[in-house]
């Protein structure tokens, strides 16, 4: 039990697939991301970019957060900066589902919405997300998380990597992650790297 949202964020259980695989198969284990607040990895991201923030006095209380994000990302930052006070703004677009808005609005957030080209993501939608984001980050009293380049989230998800050896050991032959930005799966190997394991890291993409 704990009286603070944020202290519930990580040690994700881990699951055996049992009916989904057959005696000559390799045993495959899935990690519970979805016991994190929001339901989501990058609660582990959003906690460290923030604290990373805190910790070097680049984010100070009173100051406000923006970010550009299409949901998830938006969701864990609005979250974690509900519980430590801070204001959040997402610069978002009309392109990505509603749902993914309404959440971020149900956390916190404030939206700024860009219009899209009739729904489409386009590349220059996604450079006008990332130059309002730049603009408002450059504002005074202004904490531009930047979660493409900030180093703090690769540090946030090398957690999973040390979870997962307690969870399993060493002996794990491969590890397999969707890629965003790249964050879960470069620290999730660190950490496995670190600990002994010679897993084969796996990214996965969409066609």
């Amino acid at each position: 039990m704990t009286n603070d949202i944020l202290h519930a964020i990580g040690n994700t259980p881990v699951a055996k697939l049992l009916k989904m695989t057959a005696a000559n198969m390799a045993a495959v284990f899935l990690k519970l991301e979805y016991f994190n607040p929001t339901g989501s990895y990058k609660d582990r991201m959003a906690l460290a970019i923030i604290e990373g923030a805190e910790q070097r006095g680049a984010l100070r209380p009173g100051m406000k957060v923006v970010e550009y994000t299409g949901g998830s990302t938006g969701s864990s930052l609005a979250m974690v900066c509900a519980v430590k006070g801070y204001s959040f703004t997402a610069v978002t677009s009309d392109g990505f589902a509603k749902e993914k808005l309404q959440t971020m609005r149900a956390f916190g957030a404030k939206l700024h919405v860009i219009p899209s080209d009739g729904g489409r993501l386009t590349p220059r939608l996604f450079h006008e997300m990332i130059e309002e984001a730049q603009r408002r980050g450059s504002e005074p009293g202004t904490y531009y998380t930047d979660q493409f380049n900030n180093s703090d989230a690769v540090q946030g998800y090398m957690a999973i990597g040390l979870e997962l050896v307690q969870q399993l050991g060493t002996k794990i032959d491969v590890f397999c992650a969707g890629v965003g930005t790249g964050g879960l799966i470069t620290g999730t190997a660190r950490a496995l790297a670190a600990a002994g394991c010679q897993a084969r890291i796996v990214a996965l993409e969409p066609a």
